[in-house]
């Protein structure tokens, strides 16, 4: 399995390289790729790499990526792709993220090439390096563009089948106005950030905005919360690892609760029909500036820039999330994002090696940075993605991170689905908690033997 980073391994990393972007300045497949000898001309199976040409043979990759909400924005970082590369053609193929890993799954197991494709680092990775669908990129000249900690980082079994692409601090975005004219501080622990959601409720406004219809955005905030009060509140950083052994239950981890309690207060104090409304309708909602809170990525900042330019010039803030009452464990959570893999059944290596060489030049990082904004882990390229970014920055420069997906990088067992299923059922009174931590286990029990 993928070994994992230590935390402060993990919290120097990313601080390092932030500021140093600040300073302006399993088993493979026969058909994988082997590795690229120093001269960087051919790897080791022979086969072609990226810094060759393509003898001028027009080709066409596959890309298929899970960021659906940036289709334009990714057309446009293809296109200047292509603009250097007039012999390689990309067709993009967009998939909604909750149906990404499911068609991606059904069209490798079919069959079906893709050339290139985004992967979650961590489990996802696993499995299809284990399926043996991705090419082994181990030693590609690319691999260089980026800090040699977040490489091995992202490892599998020591082989890198994925190129690292882009990372996100995962916090609250807030209304800066509302704030102001309600006298609220920025919150620094769970009980603050809820007394001033009360307070912003009685004001006759919504506290937090949120687009649960959308499974991802449900499964992105369960999946920090939890990790991070078992591990840094509840003292077991390992309780994943053997929930996936068999040797701990959701019923011996006091977190599980803490995280129940914390669903039920977020969803009394979101908008209406949590349940009913999406992603883009939440950012929607927010936009609008009648919302206090959102918890998300940097996602949402191109929206909120077109639809609400002086919320995001002038009043648009972010804060680490704070998960527990102990002020000193609410550091920022920054998770890698999206990774780049290649099929190993591709017919095209060189042009889908290319097409990673370029996404991971500085020209393609800050593409990246300037259209997604997002952060990029490319060497050198931009921090300038928007004006909220510098309530930040303080905890990037004391090196106040942490990564809470590295406490489920070894989990294979799905359980997110049903745990995301249990809390509809608890958010409308159809269960209790007990019930559904005794649920959750007797799922596991019963479908992971």
């Amino acid at each position: 399995m993928k070994k994992l980073m230590s935390l402060g391994l993990c919290i120097a990393l990313f601080s390092f390289l932030l500021a140093a972007c600040g300073s302006n300045n399993g088993s493979s497949s026969g058909n994988s790729a082997g590795s690229a000898n120093a001269s960087g001309n051919t790897n080791a199976s022979g086969n072609a790499s990226a810094s060759e040409d393509t003898s001028g043979k027009p080709v066409t990759i596959k890309f298929m990526h899970f960021k659906s909400d940036f289709t334009d924005q990714i057309n446009q970082i293809v296109e200047q792709f292509e603009k250097e590369n007039p012999n390689i053609k990309v067709e993009v193929q967009p998939v909604k993220y909750d149906d990404y890993y499911t068609l991606l799954k059904t069209k490798l197991a079919g069959g079906d090439i893709i050339d290139v494709f985004t992967l979650n680092a961590g489990f996802n990775t696993q499995l299809f390096a284990d399926g043996g669908y991705l090419m082994d990129l181990t030693g590609q000249p690319f691999l260089n563009n980026f800090d040699e900690n977040v490489v091995k980082g992202q490892a599998t079994d020591g082989k890198n089948y994925i190129m690292p692409l882009n990372a996100n601090p995962i916090a609250v975005f807030y209304n800066k106005k509302i704030f102001r004219d309600l006298g609220i501080e920025v919150p620094r622990t769970w009980d603050a950030m809820i007394a001033a959601a009360e307070k912003i409720k009685a004001a006759g406004k919504t506290p937090f905005a949120l687009g649960w219809k959308d499974g991802w955005t449900l499964t992105m905030w369960d999946t920090r919360d939890l990790p991070s009060n078992t591990a840094l509140v509840a003292g077991q950083p390992d309780f994943f690892d053997k929930i996936e052994t068999g040797q701990a239950k959701f019923a011996d981890n006091p977190a599980v609760k803490t995280t129940l309690d914390h669903a039920l207060k977020l969803f009394e104090l979101g908008n209406k029909d949590q349940l009913g409304v999406d992603y883009n309708g939440a950012v929607d909602l927010f936009a609008k500036g009648d919302v206090g809170m959102m918890y998300m990525g940097t996602w949402p900042l191109p929206d909120i820039e077109k639809k609400n330019p002086d919320l995001y010039n002038n009043d648009l803030g972010y804060f680490p999330y704070p998960f527990s009452n102990d002020e000193s464990l609410n550091k920022l959570d920054f998770n890698a994002d999206a990774s780049l893999a290649i099929g190993s059944n591709t017919k095209h290596k060189e042009a889908a090696l290319k097409f990673l060489e370029f996404m991971s030049s500085k020209e393609g990082g800050d593409a990246w940075v300037q259209n997604i904004k997002s952060l990029s882990y490319v060497k050198g390229t931009s921090t300038d993605i928007a004006p909220a970014l510098k309530d930040l920055q303080p905890y990037f420069d004391n090196a106040q991170t942490y990564d809470s997906q590295l406490f489920l990088a070894k989990t294979t067992i799905d359980w997110r689905a049903q745990f995301d299923q249990n809390l509809q059922n608890l958010f409308f009174k159809k269960t209790t908690e007990d019930k559904m931590i005794a649920d959750m286990d007797a799922w596991v029990s019963k479908n992971h033997k």
